[in-house]
């Protein structure tokens, strides 16, 4: 199977790019959920006579740092979004973040207020920025 080259057009990205950006969009409401739900810093402590391996025995700093791995992530994707396009921002984000989602989808269901042909160029955009910056 031939692969086709992300390399033409405007927007220049390899598609190993390609693929690992539009993957990494794809965890953004993995990563949201994730986020609502990652609030209890206390956990019961158990006692076992069996010896653990724990490198950092503090729940709270765990909670934090994963919190804001969550946080950096999610602010990326809604960055390149922005960037590639203001006005088109929400129709990107869901059509980069869901996946099976075309611009007929967005035209039928959120009405897109632009065409075919802008729309997919400001995706490519997102797609190249995101892979830029990851």
């Amino acid at each position: 199977m031939a692969r086709r080259s992300k390399k033409t057009g405007r927007w220049k990205i390899d598609v190993h790019e390609f693929y690992m950006a539009m993957h990494f969009a794809y965890q953004y409401n993995g990563w949201r959920k994730e986020l609502e739900g990652l609030t209890d810093t206390s956990k019961a402590i158990t006692y076992s006579d069996m010896p653990k391996g724990n490198i950092n025995p503090d729940p709270t700093f765990d909670l934090v740092a994963r919190r804001e791995q969550l946080v950096r992530n999610v602010d990326l994707v809604e960055q390149c979004a922005r960037v590639a396009d203001a006005d088109l921002y929400e129709w990107i984000l869901l059509g980069v973040t869901n996946e099976g989602v075309t611009y007929e989808n967005l035209k039928a269901l959120r009405s897109i207020p632009c065409g075919h042909n802008v729309y997919y160029d400001r995706r490519r955009k997102f797609y190249y920025l995101l892979s830029k910056k990851i």
